[in-house]
């Protein structure tokens, strides 16, 4: 019988340091509740990253021992960047992968890509992490038969900036594409991409289990990425001929000269739009002081009880005035930034007129103006193909304010 009971015991430690051992990975389907993401006429990517996450949970249960698995959110529920941060944060993750679903003006655009933060201080045995990863996601994307990959990208993106562990966000194909939206929200194409993502997973772990990167196999693994399409072994199920897959990269070709040429008649218009607003304010300005001018004429020839009625006329314009100024509109952050950003930087990716508004020792990179929140909203839905973390704002002179508060005054 005592033997039995030290034999337990002996199991019992064994399980207890077994689980002490496990380490935490952080999934983040992105978007989420009132925040849709990007959207076609028959879904949303809230929906697609959330099923597509769950799935990819299920598959490092079921292959890889000694990890627990943490969700941001498991259900149809809004967060804030923030929030997915801290979640990752306060449980001590060892990485984080944020995953999303691409959209853009152009059918033809497709592929998958990877992103990691520019501006995060991974020293040491962290150098290099988030950066292998985002490989390795794009490596497995092509051995499970994407075709297209549009590469991995250092971009400042919040949940990867303000989160202490390698983190990388992953965008797995477009919405906006009628063949890549079909294989994205099917069961069996969510279920390869979470495989793919499953064995990158892997991959890094055997790859940094001495606990830092070997940089000669990193650099030997980010020149091999970039090599042509023809090294992909696995065929895609949609392109099986060498003159479709000419046609596919003669579409992304299109896709990229198309952006291009979008973003220059934006600049374009941006700088129309300038002048037209300068001369409609001098116009404005002009007719005010006329106005004025002939107010203060007329005032000088009244009576006593005319100047004071006058007076009453004055106060009453500089409240409706004031009122004025007091009404919300929105605006769209692009991103939250450390450095005080100067027009023209190229994090900026072309867009000009941008405001810089300091929050807590960084600063808020705002962009656009209206107090439309359809047109803003159908503003961010451009933008985004740019910054794919952008969200609409709301403010009050220079007071920032809760978009659904702006709404409320606004009905008001």
């Amino acid at each position: 019988m005592r033997r039995f009971l030290w034999i337990w015991l002996c199991l019992a430690m064994v399980s207890s340091l077994q689980a002490a051992k496990k380490v935490t990975w952080v999934i983040d389907p992105g978007h989420g509740g009132r925040d849709t993401g990007c959207e076609s006429s028959k879904h949303k990517e809230k929906d697609i990253t959330l099923a597509v996450a769950k799935e990819l949970g299920k598959q490092i249960k079921k292959n890889i021992s000694g990890v627990r698995v943490v969700y941001t959110r498991e259900r149809d529920k809004k967060l804030s960047l923030q929030q997915r941060c801290d979640i990752a944060n306060a449980r001590g993750a060892e990485l984080f992968i944020s995953i999303h679903v691409n959209s853009a003006s152009t059918p033809y655009a497709r592929g998958t890509e990877s992103f990691y933060a520019t501006n995060v201080p991974l020293k040491g045995s962290q150098a290099g992490k988030s950066e292998l990863l985002a490989l390795l996601l794009q490596r497995q994307y092509l051995a499970h038969g994407r075709v297209i990959s549009r590469g991995v990208k250092k971009r400042e993106l919040y949940v990867c900036e303000h989160t202490n562990m390698p983190s990388v966000l992953t965008e797995i194909g477009f919405i906006s594409n009628k063949v890549e939206e079909a294989y994205i929200t099917s069961k069996e194409g969510q279920r390869e991409l979470a495989t793919a993502i499953c064995e990158a997973l892997s991959e890094y772990r055997e790859f940094t289990k001495s606990g830092s990167v070997n940089q000669q196999k990193l650099k030997s693994l980010r020149y091999s990425h970039y090599a042509p399409v023809k090294m992909v072994s696995v065929p895609h199920p949609e392109i099986v001929t060498a003159q479709e897959r000419a046609e596919e990269m003669v579409e992304l070709e299109k896709d990229l000269k198309a952006k291009a040429e979008a973003e220059a008649k934006a600049r374009a218009k941006e700088k129309v739009d300038a002048k037209e607003e300068a001369e409609r304010k001098a116009k404005e300005e002009a007719e005010q002081k006329a106005r004025e001018l002939a107010e203060a004429k007329a005032a000088a020839q009244q009576k006593a009880k005319e100047d004071a009625k006058a007076r009453t006329e004055v106060k009453t314009e500089t409240e409706q005035k004031v009122k004025a100024e007091e009404k919300p509109y929105f605006a769209i952050q692009l991103m939250n930034t450390a450095s005080e950003l100067k027009e023209g930087d190229y994090r900026l990716k072309g867009y000009k007129g941008i405001r810089l508004i300091p929050a807590a020792g960084r600063y808020k990179v705002i962009y656009s103006r209206s107090d439309n929140y359809q047109a803003i909203k159908s503003d961010l839905v451009r933008i985004r193909e740019t910054f794919p973390e952008a969200f609409i704002v709301a403010f009050i002179g220079d007071k920032q304010i809760t978009t659904a508060e702006a709404l409320e005054r606004l009905k008001q």
